[in-house]
C-alpha cells in the first residue's frame, strides 16, 4: 500500500493505517476532534433551527480546522474528497479513540509508513 494511492485501498481497514499515519501527533488529533464536534454541532443546530446555512457550513468548518492542524503540526496534507465516505468514517473512529484516550496507542500499533 505504501507506493499505491491509499485512497484506492479495497477496504476501509486497509485505508485506516494510512489515515492514522497522517494524524500521528496529539495536537492534530485534538484539533480534528474539535473539527468533528464543531461540524456535528453546526449540522445538528442547522437542522434544529431550520437554518440550511449552518448545515452547509459544517463541512467547511471541519475542513478548515482539520487542514490547519495538518499544516501546523503534521506538515502534511490529506485528500478527503478522494474518498469522503472513508474519510468521514475515519474521522469518527479517531474521535472515539481520542475521547477514550486510545489514539496514541493506535498510532504506535500502526507504526511508521
Amino acid at each position: 500500500m505504501k507506493d499505491a494511492d491509499p485512497y484506492a485501498a479495497p477496504t476501509f481497514e486497509e485505508f485506516w493505517p494510512h489515515y492514522v499515519r497522517l494524524h500521528s501527533k496529539p495536537r492534530t488529533q485534538a484539533l480534528h476532534a474539535v473539527a468533528t464536534v464543531t461540524a456535528g454541532a453546526l449540522a445538528l443546530g442547522g437542522l434544529a433551527l431550520r437554518r440550511p446555512l449552518l448545515i452547509a457550513l459544517a463541512p467547511v468548518a471541519d475542513y478548515a480546522i482539520a487542514q490547519t492542524s495538518h499544516r501546523l503540526f503534521e506538515r502534511n496534507r490529506t485528500s478527503p474528497w478522494k474518498n469522503s465516505a472513508w474519510h468521514a468514517r475515519a474521522e469518527l473512529r479517531m474521535l472515539r479513540l481520542v475521547l477514550s484516550g486510545r489514539m496514541q496507542a493506535e498510532v504506535r500499533r500502526v507504526g511508521p509508513s
